[in-house]
């Protein structure tokens, strides 16, 4: 049987003796929805595995204005940066309803960087998925028209948090229009008006706080379609 995992999360690429001292060393850590877990710019190194829950990720400025970077889904790691580099964190991180997750402090950190050679791998590819994503994102801000960075977060939410029904893939996890607009830098009007288009054109059926997509191609159609 073949094990699914997050895409972000650590045990993928670990041994089974890493995995297990990972487990002895980690501390449990629950926080009820809404709560801040850090905030941006917060010292204080520790990172995160997600058991139960969503967590959201986002960068805000002092103008208001403000961008979620990812909702994250149990098995994904965050936190990772700070306890490498002893930097602020970078981004805020938001209980997005209630979580549990395992908590590894610095010096927990710094053993299992030092007990297993694995742990070390992981680090690296956890890394580098990260900044593939970042690329990504920032290729779709500067290139794609609105309509696909849509469909391409619509896309991303579905492969973390889809739910196949007799409707088509529900998403299991609260995602509002005021949400996607910030994942995609615009207004939740805009948003709106691109929504209700798609579900009049039976690509997705919009629901309180969250969607359902009805054409899974159309929507991956959609998401790799750039504006020109």
């Amino acid at each position: 049987m073949i094990e699914h995992y997050a895409p972000f999360d650590l045990f993928q690429w670990l041994s089974d003796d890493a995995r297990n001292a990972f487990m002895r060393e980690a501390r449990k850590g629950r926080f009820p929805a809404g709560t801040l877990i850090y905030t941006e710019g917060e010292r204080s190194s520790q990172m995160y595995r997600i058991v139960h829950g969503t967590v959201r990720l986002s960068v805000a400025r002092a103008n208001g204005r403000e961008v979620i970077y990812k909702f994250f889904e149990p098995g994904d790691c965050f936190g990772v940066s700070t306890c490498i580099d002893q930097e602020p964190y970078p981004q805020t991180a938001e209980a997005g309803d209630d979580v549990e997750v395992q908590v590894i402090n610095q010096a927990s950190f710094n053993r299992l960087r030092a007990g297993d050679r694995s742990f070390e791998d992981a680090l690296l590819r956890l890394m580098t998925r990260q900044m593939r994503l970042l690329s990504v994102f920032t290729a779709e801000s500067h290139l794609d028209d609105l309509t696909a960075r849509v469909a391409s977060r619509i896309l991303t939410a579905i492969q973390s948090f889809g739910q196949p029904d007799e409707v088509g893939i529900r998403l299991k996890v609260h995602l509002s229009q005021a949400d996607l607009a910030l994942q995609v830098g615009t207004s939740r009007q805009s948003v709106n008006k691109i929504l209700h288009r798609l579900q009049e054109d039976g690509v997705l059926l919009i629901e309180y706080a969250s969607l359902v997509v009805i054409d899974l191609d159309k929507v991956q159609r959609l998401a790799t379609k750039s504006g020109g």
